[in-house]
């Protein structure tokens, strides 16, 4: 593979008082320095249309190379960039056309920004993702920055066991071209300022590592005998993806896992808009996963946690369980936000715990809008008689959703295209959602759906659900739709 020294861009910027994100602009605080901010050049012969100017971003004095994920469902057009920063900084943001208003998000942030002219400038103390919205239209023109921490242990260029890619553009993508392979105690690298365009996958593997902060770039199919995913993990086990940005624009899956296990993905970005099927990053029948700083841009579900099974019966099937995602954001326009389904052969889905996430935005389907009442942000949609137990959605914040939670067992999904079995015995239980806050706009269903009498949905706790201001006393409320096969709904 290539290595090279990067071509970093830094600076030392002013002085300027700050203590947190609460106190950006206008509270008395000590001064502290900014930390000198690392930019990375984006390849020189990057071909044109994968740049962007709609947007010019600075850290500091210093030039954020932008770039273009593709358009979204609207065709309005995409934007994100990087850069590391040890410390604080002052982020410049100036939009190439006319705009109203604009909000930085997630709100939990706390980023007001200020406005002067066509610029919009605001702080950041420390590493954090942040979006962009203008006129507050979600399906128009957005950014989105990812400032992260110094990256530290670099691996050897020269090791045998490293796939290293050091800055610049390297096209490895063809329609009949397969993925390059990553075997066990294997590493693949992608420095800050590389674009790699192609598609990688590990087999049987243990001991991966997946890092780097540059570009996995992803946008064409496939035709070699694999699967259609941009990074594919398949019965691998011990193994950490992190830090690496992977853009896909054509519709299919992002990334994804099956049949694997103790895998950590961290600080994984992936900005994915166009229209469909172009899932954020996959859990298909695994176990003791923990997602942990993700950013997901996806035209269709962001978090998808499935079972597929050659084998009709579910209990035959693998498992899923000890699942934790945490502290992400999510962006998804197409779908659902947060999703366990459709495809649900699985012996169980057991013990899977959502924390502290940001749902951005999320739009049910393009061509089908409002048509679709089983989207939403928060989602369980189950299609095969099999158990759905302990699950948990914690400390989750929905800034725009179409519908708030779906909690559904069926017998089909997207007009028919995938179609579930219900000969075997299957339940949910122990379903937990607890402070829940929605800033949205939309009508902020909260829907309990289960199939018959004797395959109820039962014991499922809403605690501290709070919509626009206001707590949800009672199941009564009139953004609840619960049918007569549950049992044991509880609100607090």
């Amino acid at each position: 593979m290539s290595s090279g020294s990067a071509k970093i861009k830094s600076i030392v910027i002013a002085v300027i008082a700050t203590v947190s994100l609460l106190d950006l602009f206008g509270c008395s605080q000590p001064s502290a320095k900014e930390e000198p901010v690392i930019a990375y050049s984006a390849p020189a012969d990057l071909p044109e249309n994968y740049r962007s100017s709609v947007f010019a971003v600075k850290a500091g004095a210093i030039d954020i190379d932008l770039y273009n994920a593709g358009n979204n469902s609207w065709n309005n057009s995409v934007t994100y960039g990087y850069f590391d920063m040890p410390g604080s900084s002052t982020i410049t943001i100036t939009p190439n056309f006319e705009f109203e208003s604009f909000e930085l998000v997630p709100r939990s942030l706390g980023i007001k920004g200020k406005r002067e002219g066509n610029s919009i400038t605001f702080k950041l103390d420390g590493p954090a993702n942040v979006s962009l919205v203008l006129d507050g239209n979600y399906q128009g023109k957005v950014l989105h920055l990812f400032a992260g921490a110094p990256e530290t242990d670099i691996p050897d260029p020269e090791d045998p066991n490293v796939h290293y890619f050091g800055p610049g553009y390297h096209d490895l993508g063809d329609y009949d071209t397969e993925p390059t392979m990553i075997s066990s105690n294997q590493t693949l690298y992608i420095s800050g300022g590389a674009v790699v365009r192609g598609r990688f996958r590990a087999d049987n593997a243990t001991n991966i590592t997946v890092r780097g902060r540059g570009i996995l770039l992803n946008d064409y199919r496939s035709n070699d005998g694999y699967d259609d995913i941009a990074l594919a993990l398949n019965r691998v086990t011990k193994s950490t993806i992190r830090d690496i940005i992977v853009n896909r624009d054509t519709n299919s899956w992002t990334s994804s896992m099956y049949g694997s296990s103790d895998v950590d993905v961290i600080n994984y970005k992936a900005v994915s808009p166009r229209y469909a099927s172009t899932d954020g990053f996959n859990i298909v029948s695994s176990h003791d996963i923990v997602f942990d700083g993700v950013f997901i841009h996806s035209n269709d579900d962001a978090i998808a946690i499935k079972g597929m099974s050659q084998e009709e019966d579910p209990a035959k099937a693998l498992p899923v369980y000890n699942i934790t995602y945490k502290n992400a954001q999510l962006w998804a326009e197409a779908n659902n936000a947060i999703g366990i389904g459709a495809e649900t052969v699985a012996a169980y889905f057991k013990n899977i715990t959502f924390r502290n996430i940001d749902v951005l935005y999320n739009y049910d389907d393009r061509d089908h809008p409002d048509v679709l009442p089983d989207r939403s942000a928060i989602n369980i949609f189950a299609l095969h008689g099999t158990e759905f137990k302990d699950i948990t959605f914690e400390d989750i914040r929905v800034e725009k959703a179409k519908r708030l939670i779906n909690l559904q067992m069926d017998t089909s999904f997207y007009f028919g295209a995938i179609q579930g079995n219900w000969s075997w015995e299957g339940s949910m239980s122990g379903i937990r959602y607890k402070n829940i806050t929605s800033y949205s706009d939309g009508t902020n269903e909260m829907k309990v759906a289960g199939w018959s009498k004797d395959r109820r949905i039962s014991d499922v706790v809403f605690d501290n659900i709070v919509i626009n201001g206001k707590k949800v006393a009672s199941t009564k409320d009139s953004h609840f739709t619960i049918n007569k096969y549950t049992e044991d709904i509880k609100v607090k």
